[in-house]
C-alpha cells in the first residue's frame, strides 16, 4: 500500500510541469489571471503553493462593478469625504454602480475660481440628502455676487450642516457674511477667512465647539456677541485679526492667537481654559491672562514692539501660573533671562519647559539662572531655530558638556532629562 501511494505521488510530481518554469515567466502568466484564478494555481503546482507567487503580482485589478466588490457602500463614502466634490462626480465614469452616489455624499468640497462657473448650482440642484456634513467653499475671485454666495451658504443651513468652512482668497475684499449664518443651531465647527460681518446682530450658535476666523476685522463687540451666543465652545483660533480687545468665555478649553493686531491691552479671562497659543508678530500692547485658573498648556512665542518693555512682558510670561507645559519663543527666552530688578515672577507648577533659541547667539549661564524661577522643572527642551545651518562653535567639549549639566542640576533640583538640538544632532543629559 505504502509503495502504491509512493508511486502514485511520484507520478503527480512528474506531472509538475509548471514547477519547471522560472519564476519570471511564472509572474508574466499570473499579470493576465484575475486575483481568485491566481490563487487557484497553488493547487495545481507543489512548488507554486510554496512559492506564494501569487502574492508578488505587480498589477492589482479589481471589478467595481461586480456585486462581489469589496467595496461596499460605507466605505465608498468614506472614500469620497476626502476628495474635492468636482472629483467625485468624476467617478462616475469608473463604475455605473457609482452613479447615484454622488448625490448622496455627506461631504461636499466647492472650489470655485470663475463666477461663469456653474458647477455648484448643478450639484446643489441634484442632491438628494436631507442632511450635509460638511460643506466647504473656496473662492478665489472676487466677481462673485454675494447674493450666489448667501444661496449657497443657505444651502448648508438648510440641510443641518455640522461643519462649515468659508475660505475666502480675495485680497483686499472682505465678502459679507449672510444673515442666515447668525442663527445656525446644527453648527459644531465653523471656520471663516477673508469675510465680514455686515452688520452686527445677535448670534446663536448653540452647538458650535470649534471656531476660527482668519483675515477679518473682529471689533470687540462682535466676538463678545459670538462668544456668548455659543455656550459650549471649546475651540477658539484667532489668526491674523485686530480690533480685539478681550476675550471671555466660560466654556473656552482652547485659545489660540497668532499675528492679530493687539492695540489695546488684551484682557483674557476664561476660567476653563487648558491650553493657550500666542503666535507671531504684531503685539503691539500687552495680553494680560485675568483668569485661568485651569491653565495646563501655554505656548508663547510672539514678537513685536512689546519687547521694548521687558518689566512688563516678563511679569505677562509668568502668568500661565499653574501650566505645567510652556514654550516660550526666541524673544520671550530674551526677555526670560533678562534680569529686571523689582521683579519676582517664577512658574511653580511647570514640569516641562521647551526653549526656541538661536543657538550661536545665547549663552548657557542665562538659560540655567532662569531654571531657579521654576523649582519643579523635570523635563527641559531647548530647540535651534534653524537646525540645518550651524557651524563647528555650536560642539562642546567634554569640560563644557558637565560643567552645563552639574550647573543645570543645581538650578533645577528636580530636573530629570534635558535635550538640546542644534549640536550636529541632539545633547542628552539625564539624571539619575
Amino acid at each position: 500500500m505504502a509503495g502504491t501511494l509512493k508511486q502514485t505521488r511520484s507520478q503527480k510530481d512528474d506531472e509538475d510541469y509548471i514547477s519547471l518554469l522560472p519564476d519570471g515567466i511564472i509572474h508574466h502568466f499570473f499579470s493576465f489571471l484575475c486575483m481568485r484564478d491566481i490563487v487557484k494555481t497553488c493547487v495545481s503546482s507543489i512548488r507554486v503553493m510554496t512559492l506564494h507567487g501569487w502574492g508578488k503580482v505587480r498589477k492589482f485589478h479589481l471589478d467595481i462593478n461586480s456585486e462581489h466588490c469589496p467595496l461596499n457602500d460605507d466605505l465608498i463614502e468614506h472614500i469620497f469625504s476626502f476628495l474635492p466634490t468636482r472629483d467625485v462626480v468624476k467617478t462616475c465614469v469608473l463604475s455605473s454602480r457609482w452613479r447615484s452616489y454622488w448625490p448622496t455624499v455627506l461631504d461636499l468640497r466647492f472650489s470655485v475660481s470663475s463666477p461663469h462657473d456653474s458647477f455648484v448650482d448643478r450639484v446643489l440642484k441634484l442632491y438628494g440628502r436631507s442632511k450635509v456634513r460638511k460643506f466647504h467653499l473656496d473662492i478665489n475671485s472676487k466677481s462673485f455676487c454675494p447674493s450666489k454666495i448667501d444661496s449657497w451658504v443657505g444651502f448648508a443651513i438648510d440641510h443641518q450642516v455640522e461643519e462649515l468652512l468659508l475660505d475666502f482668497n480675495i485680497w483686499c475684499v472682505d465678502c459679507p457674511l449672510s444673515p442666515l449664518l447668525y442663527n445656525c443651531s446644527s453648527l459644531t465647527n465653523l471656520r471663516l477667512s477673508g469675510c465680514c460681518f455686515p452688520f452686527i446682530e445677535n448670534i446663536s450658535w448653540s452647538s458650535l465647539q470649534s471656531l476660527s476666523i482668519h483675515d477679518m476685522d473682529v471689533s470687540d463687540d462682535l466676538l463678545r456677541k459670538i462668544l456668548m451666543g455659543s455656550p459650549v465652545l471649546e475651540y477658539l483660533n484667532l489668526e491674523r485679526c485686530w480690533g480685539i480687545k478681550g476675550i471671555r468665555s466660560t466654556s473656552l478649553k482652547e485659545l489660540v492667537i497668532e499675528s492679530i493686531g493687539v492695540e489695546f491691552p488684551l484682557h483674557i479671562s476664561t476660567p476653563q481654559l487648558l491650553s493657550l497659543s500666542v503666535r507671531g508678530f504684531y503685539f503691539d500692547k500687552i495680553i494680560s491672562i485675568v483668569e485661568a485658573p485651569s491653565l495646563l498648556e501655554a505656548e508663547l512665542d510672539f514678537d513685536g514692539p512689546i519687547r521694548s518693555d521687558f518689566c512688563q512682558l516678563k511679569k505677562m510670561l509668568f502668568q500661565p501660573q499653574n501650566a505645567t507645559r510652556v514654550l516660550f519663543g526666541p524673544s520671550c527666552v530674551q526677555v526670560m533671562c533678562a534680569q529686571i530688578e523689582d521683579v519676582q515672577v517664577s512658574l511653580p507648577n511647570c514640569k516641562s519647559l521647551t526653549l526656541h533659541v538661536a543657538i550661536p547667539e545665547f549663552s548657557f549661564s542665562p538659560i540655567a539662572n532662569m531654571l531657579a524661577t521654576i523649582p519643579n522643572l523635570e523635563k527641559l527642551n531647548i530647540s535651534d531655530l534653524d537646525s540645518y545651518n550651524f557651524d563647528d562653535s555650536c560642539n562642546l567639549d567634554h569640560t563644557s558638556y558637565w560643567h552645563i549639566k552639574k550647573k543645570f542640576k543645581h538650578r533645577a533640583r528636580h530636573l530629570k532629562n534635558v535635550e538640546i538640538f542644534g549640536f550636529h544632532g541632539c545633547l542628552r543629559f539625564n539624571y539619575e
